[in-house]
């Protein structure tokens, strides 16, 4: 009776870690990033050369490529954490919340989380960013795509940041 139940246990144990889903929640460290000063060369490129330098420097600015995510995710909310930033607090339902940058600048900002996918969303009055979160299929690489709207850009910056465990 002793030797089934020594086979049984290892066989349990591995269909419980098979049967668990990789999840987006967790640290995750930058392992490739695209050039993102390229990407926002090419996107003010046909600006006009007084708006062009203050497009770049501002763009430049608030897309570093980020080394960190730390993404956390619960019943009631979901939370974002770039680099040393402060965490991003969203509803887990998907609806708008408001948070203010750093910097000052408000807005609402929301997240929707299906799986092996979260879409974050930022608007105010200057645009809108929206953030892809792509888990791969075994759960051991992330892949963020930032795309950024304005009426001031004459064609949206998009770039990726990959991420690994």
């Amino acid at each position: 009776m002793r030797l089934p139940r020594l086979f049984l246990v290892p066989v349990l144990a591995s269909l419980t870690l098979a049967a668990q889903e990789p999840t987006l929640a967790g640290t995750w460290n930058q392992t490739k990033a695209d050039d993102i000063a390229a990407a926002i060369q090419v996107t003010v490129a046909d600006m006009n050369f007084i708006k062009r330098p203050i497009a770049r420097g501002r763009l430049t600015k608030l897309n570093p490529a980020y080394k960190k995510v730390a993404i956390t995710l619960t019943d009631k909310e979901v939370l974002v954490k770039f680099d040393e930033r402060e965490p991003i607090h969203m509803p887990a339902d998907g609806k708008s919340a408001p948070w203010t940058r750093e910097d000052g600048d408000k807005f609402q900002v929301a997240a929707q989380v299906t799986k092996g996918q979260l879409v974050q969303t930022f608007k105010n009055e200057d645009g809108e960013r929206t953030n892809v979160f792509q888990l791969s299929p075994d759960g051991r690489s992330l892949r963020l795509t930032a795309t950024v709207k304005s009426p001031q850009l004459p064609k949206p910056l998009t770039y990726s940041i990959s991420f690994g465990r």
